[in-house]
């Protein structure tokens, strides 16, 4: 009994010094948001282009060698059918994204991404995926700070829409502009 009340005391101590160990070793923690926009298949199952989502983003950057990075967005609309009535629609997107810089740091990478997208109305849920293969590179600012571009494409999983009463499938090309800040 009494191992585990001083592992509890020592864990807290021991998760500071992995973190900061982390940063002195250059794994510095990221968070930053990209507005996403597309020309293809949008979230709207129409085609075009438009402004897809803005997301925001934690995750870790190995100078040299790459990242990873989790995102998540919500989002909250009104549809009104040809019926007159009305329906909310919310959106729940979560995000993955790796990259690897194969040339150095400082230097474009390749990056690969995986969207579960949910949207939740009154009349129906659904949920589709989306997969993304991609460049990119990182404009550092400061030490602390860098602007983010990327391109890629992606792929949109057969799904079906139950407010739409269509399958939907599809791909489309990506940009990604977006801020990243180390606060560390």
């Amino acid at each position: 009994m009494k191992k585990k009340a001083s592992l509890c005391k020592i864990l807290p101590f021991f998760c500071l010094f992995a973190l900061t160990g982390g940063y002195a070793q250059n794994l510095p923690v990221m968070l930053g948001a990209v507005l996403e926009t597309g020309s293809g298949l949008l979230e709207n199952d129409n085609y075009g282009n438009g402004v897809v989502r803005i997301t925001p983003f934690a995750g870790v950057w190995i100078n040299g060698i790459g990242f990873a990075r989790i995102g998540i967005n919500t989002s909250n609309k009104k549809e009104t059918d040809s019926n007159g009535s009305l329906d909310e629609v919310k959106r729940l997107d979560l995000s993955a994204q790796i990259g690897f810089s194969a040339i150095g740091p400082e230097r474009p990478y390749i990056a690969a991404s995986y969207v579960r997208n949910k949207a939740y109305s009154s009349s129906a849920d659904f949920a589709w995926n989306e997969w993304g293969l991609g460049i990119g590179h990182r404009f550092l600012l400061s030490p602390f700070a860098a602007i983010v571009i990327e391109a890629e494409h992606r792929w949109i999983t057969e799904h079906y829409n139950r407010l739409r009463n269509l399958d939907i499938s599809g791909r489309r090309l990506q940009m990604n502009i977006g801020l990243m800040v180390h606060p560390f």
